[in-house]
């Protein structure tokens, strides 16, 4: 990759700052919801020494003692004045850390004083819904076919891009015109399952997380008299819906065979191909078309009979093809692969969501069948979307799913969610995560693991977990080992350099806003961050560099668990 300036400065090339003590989340706090905040104890001097002498000095009787956080307003009067017990040692990050709920406080500006450092926080009535609406139209900038005008887009105005005819892959003789959707991720491919995936979010986060999802977008469709939430979902269920062949099946992927360079996207003019059609991609074009349809016909009957119509379709390609093959990439196409080596959890959503949408009692008998043999019940990534079936059943069908579908998911369910609410007390910055899963696109795990403890008590009525679902949402604002907001534009020390060929390509030294990195990779780095990552802790395994796709690049299907985890605590500002 070429080397880029930004900044006047080369990419990947860090700032020297005094390591702050105090981690906020650094959009501010709501005066409904408590104050999360984390204290380290000498940083300084358990950076770049080993976990076994960082653990045993979280233990030595200078940490074990008592000290004072003060929080004062910004005349600086004393307001509250808390004794803080002994630090922690977080295996993830390598940091002694004290994670300290303040409790509520009034609308207004604060300091925290502690160890010597002051940092100012904000808590306010609704502090959030201005990020969510930005994660909702970071992916307006990520649309494809159309021009992004500056009075929708300001300055991060781009052309019409990709507009030329596709041609299949394994039929060079087929030509299709496929316009539209959204680019995927810092790349721009186009991907049936992942955008699946990002659409169900978004649906889903309309259906239960309403008053967060603002209709104030300014998108071109914004005041058609449909939430821009699903104006903008449309773009992409357009799009799909041009992937889908004759006989049901859907084409995996719209790429190039290799990946554009950082250029702007209406400047990448080589072919687009149409790859081959995939049992995955037609189980989660299936599920979610499905899903669209229940949504849509409140505001277009016949745009959502088509989607049911072509879920159905899907569904018998299905039925007729049922031995299953896992998508490979052809020879020669080095795009992104999104290869997937189980179909139940596809099977397994589109069966509850068509049972939903048409009642036939055949689409609850495959549910139950594939539901009993086992499945990942919280997982809501392109890889596992086992999750969404399950939403589906406790939200959707509820009572009418059935004493499998509901009873039994319904207690298994509740029994994972106290998994993910421990990992919240184990780590010591609250972050539901192990040290040992930091791998590409943490920010979709600790996300998702948001949405679960929401929905526990959206469930149960209980909001014991919900403390903990907020630890994540502020760990994405801030409240982390890196002391940094992983949304750009958002946060006093946001990500600036994402793997985003816009954001790299447009000349504009802000990113494109909106979009959320992918976050630490411990697990899956480059060869060459590998090296640089060696003996760094898990949480902390992150560059803010163009080329770190390993870390720092985004997805779509990262931005929309973030857009429900916003939408909720947006909404619950409102109560």
């Amino acid at each position: 990759m070429k080397e880029t300036m930004k900044n006047g400065k080369k990419l990947g090339e860090s700032n020297t700052e005094q390591t702050m003590f105090i981690r906020i989340n650094q959009l501010g706090y709501a005066s409904g919801l408590p104050v999360q905040i984390a204290l380290l104890s000498d940083v300084a001097s358990l950076d770049g020494i080993e976990a076994n002498t960082a653990k045993n000095s979280c233990n030595e009787s200078r940490l074990e003692k008592q000290t004072t956080l003060i929080l004062t307003d910004t005349a600086g009067n004393e307001v509250k004045k808390c004794t803080i017990g002994k630090p922690s040692y977080d295996e993830a990050s390598g940091d002694c850390v004290r994670l300290v709920n303040i409790g509520v406080l009034p609308e207004g500006e604060y300091y925290i004083e502690f160890e010597g450092q002051k940092r100012e926080i904000s808590v306010k009535k609704d502090p959030w819904q201005k990020v969510t609406d930005a994660l909702i139209k970071g992916l307006y900038y990520q649309r494809c076919g159309c021009e992004l005008e500056e009075k929708y887009a300001g300055k991060f105005t781009h052309k019409a891009c990709h507009t030329a005819p596709a041609i299949e892959w394994d039929n060079r003789e087929v030509k299709k015109t496929v316009i539209g959707g959204w680019h995927d991720a810092g790349d721009y491919g186009k991907y049936v399952g992942p955008g699946a995936v990002t659409v169900a979010h978004m649906i889903y986060a309309h259906m239960l997380c309403e008053k967060g999802c603002s209709d104030s977008l300014n998108i071109p469709e914004s005041g058609n008299g449909v939430p821009d939430i699903l104006n903008e979902a449309r773009y992409e269920l357009e799009w799909m819906l041009k992937m889908q062949r004759k006989d049901g099946a859907f084409y995996h992927k719209l790429t190039k065979a290799q990946f554009a360079p950082f250029i702007m996207p209406e400047d990448d003019h080589e072919q687009e191909y149409l790859m081959p059609v995939s049992h995955c991609a037609t189980g989660a074009a299936c599920a979610c078309l499905a899903l669209a349809y229940r949504v849509y016909k409140k505001y277009d009957a016949e745009f959502a009979e088509k989607l049911l119509s072509s879920a159905l379709l899907a569904s018998k390609w299905i039925d007729d093809n049922p031995e299953f093959v896992p998508y490979t990439n052809p020879e020669g196409v080095r795009t992104g692969w999104y290869g997937d080596k189980n179909f139940a959890d596809e099977q397994f959503w589109a069966a509850c969501e068509l049972y939903a949408s048409t009642g036939e009692s055949k689409y609850k008998d495959a549910a139950e069948k594939l539901y009993q043999d086992g499945l990942n019940i919280t997982s809501y990534g392109w890889a596992d979307v086992s999750g969404l079936g399950a939403i589906c059943c406790l939200f959707v069908l509820k009572d009418s799913a059935g004493d499998i579908l509901y009873g039994s998911l319904k207690e298994k369910f509740i029994e994972e969610c106290g998994k993910i609410a421990k990992l919240t007390e184990e780590s010591g910055y609250g972050t539901a995560l192990p040290a040992d899963r930091y791998i590409w696109g943490s920010i979709l795990s600790i996300m998702s693991n948001a949405i679960s403890l929401i929905l526990h008590g959206m469930l149960t009525g209980d909001d014991k977990y919900r403390a903990a679902a907020l630890l994540q949402w502020n760990y994405a604002l801030g409240l982390n080992a890196l002391d940094i907001s992983f949304i750009t534009g958002f946060g006093e020390k946001s990500v600036k350099n994402p793997h985003h060929r816009p954001s790299g390509a447009d000349g504009i030294d802000e990113p494109v806003p909106g979009l959320i990195s992918g976050g630490p990779n411990k697990c899956f780095p480059y060869q060459q961050n590998r090296e640089r990552f060696e003996g760094v802790p898990a949480a902390k395994c992150f560059l803010d560099e163009t080329p770190s796709a390993d870390t720092n690049e985004i997805a779509i299907y990262w931005n929309s668990p973030a857009i429900f985890v916003g939408a909720y605590f947006a909404s619950e500002c409102k109560q």
